[in-house]
């Protein structure tokens, strides 16, 4: 496949040169924004479930992060050994029925198939996740594509979160959740028939004896490549970095949603969301039009992750209203920045051959401590009385710190790997 190099790709150029993305794109802006059509559906009915409301909403945050962390290492070892399109298919298929389930739920007495589903759906999407972040080189090659390509991909993230959390919230302030969990299994339904239509070439590894036993062998290899292989190990904590505090905020951000005026609760955590999402697919362009030195970006991702911080400790200072969606926006346009050159970084970084295991890990780590950072948050707020000002501060706080000290402990090594790779032909070992 033809390597764009440096030359600047634009999208609609993308799509025209890449057909085959142009499809998985299309089928992604179906999928993805089936499922935040349905978030806010989740944390309303999670209220109507449960006697505690704030805990029901992080206990929802918490569960489907572990529940997208826990299955990384085995559906990373899949989307490496089996066909990424058929991951992604069955990922969507499963989903569909799993939102068609929730219909079953009417009241406290079905709080297990509630939260049956809900944690199915993530390990559904824990499926989809590394076999799709693997196959976007195979359709775009690398260099300038790259970049674009995942830039693309991120705004579809954060068009979908926009526009799925705004229309959803006011869709379920107005008829209800079971119209949003219908509308997410149609979404699924039909993404998965898109899906069916693409050609994806992968290199796989030939399967050896059974799934769990060279499961296993090959979940253990992944590890080990990444361990030795410092370049790779480094970048992959970058997105686990802004989830310190981040975890903790957006369950924060829900909890405002109730106190800025919207009138319904979905309504008002809908705009901020709808906040959330547009700064998420903000970030990424800017940074593709503006952050073009390459031996940068380490220290980028550092520093976009302090600048979500120091926009949330100003949302913890102002005034509650509708307008803090802008400070939301801002703070989420650095995180989406950080994510898209992150995942560059590392899809450039790794082969064909481990790349599904290498963002199995990436999400592990993220969700690991999206999850825990949640949790933290939720115990906070229903047992210990912090108040919510204090509490966005603390981890607004804990972003801006985390951030540059994140930056001063890679340099060197960054520095360092910078300098190989322009001495050597292959930096993908380079001991720094």
């Amino acid at each position: 496949m033809e390597d764009d190099g440096s030359r600047q790709i634009g999208y609609i150029e993308l799509l025209r040169t890449y057909p085959t993305f142009a499809k998985y794109f299309f089928a992604n802006i179906l999928s993805t924004t089936g499922t935040w059509f349905t978030t806010i559906a989740l944390f309303v009915l999670a209220a109507e479930v449960s006697g505690l409301p704030e805990l029901a909403v992080g206990l929802v945050l918490v569960l489907r992060m572990f529940a997208l962390a826990l299955p990384q290492p085995f559906t990373g070892m899949l989307a490496d050994r089996y066909s990424r399109k058929g991951l992604m298919i069955f990922s969507n298929i499963g989903s569909a029925i799993c939102a068609l389930a929730l219909l079953l739920v009417n009241g406290p007495e079905d709080v297990v198939l509630y939260y049956a589903m809900t944690v199915m759906l993530m390990v559904l999407h824990a499926v989809y996740v590394p076999a799709e972040n693997a196959a976007i080189p195979n359709l775009v090659g690398k260099g300038e594509a790259l970049m674009t390509a995942n830039a693309m991909n991120s705004a579809t993230w954060s068009i979908a979160l926009a526009v799925g959390a705004s229309v959803g919230g006011f869709v379920v302030a107005a008829y209800g959740t079971d119209t949003a969990f219908i509308v997410d299994a149609v979404s699924f339904s039909l993404s998965a028939v898109f899906i069916s239509l693409l050609t994806i070439p992968q290199e796989t590894k030939k399967a050896e004896g059974s799934i769990f036993r060279e499961g296993l062998a090959q979940i253990v290899d992944g590890f080990r490549r990444i361990l030795s292989t410092p370049p790779v190990y480094r970048i992959l904590t970058a997105k686990a970095l802004w989830s310190i505090g981040g975890g903790g905020l957006v369950f924060c951000l829900i909890m405002v949603g109730e106190e800025i005026g919207m009138g319904e609760v979905a309504a008002g955590i809908g705009v901020l969301f709808a906040a959330r999402g547009i700064g998420s697919g903000v970030g990424p362009i800017v940074a593709r039009a503006t952050l073009r030195d390459r031996k940068r970006w380490p220290f980028y991702l550092g520093f976009l992750v302090s600048l979500c911080g120091l926009f949330y400790v100003l949302v913890g200072l102002l005034t509650w209203t509708p307008w803090i969606a802008v400070l939301v926006l801002c703070a989420h346009a650095s995180s989406g920045a950080n994510w898209v050159l992150s995942t560059v970084m590392l899809q450039e970084r790794t082969e064909d051959d481990w790349r599904g295991r290498v963002f199995a890990t990436d999400f592990l780590l993220m969700t690991t401590t999206n999850g825990t950072s949640s949790l933290v948050a939720a115990l906070l707020i229903t047992y210990g009385d912090v108040p919510l000002r204090q509490l966005i501060l603390t981890f607004a706080l804990v972003q801006v710190v985390s951030g540059v000290l994140w930056v001063l402990i890679t340099r060197k090594g960054e520095q360092a790997y910078y300098v190989a790779s322009n001495a050597e032909p292959s930096p993908l070992h380079s001991p720094s």
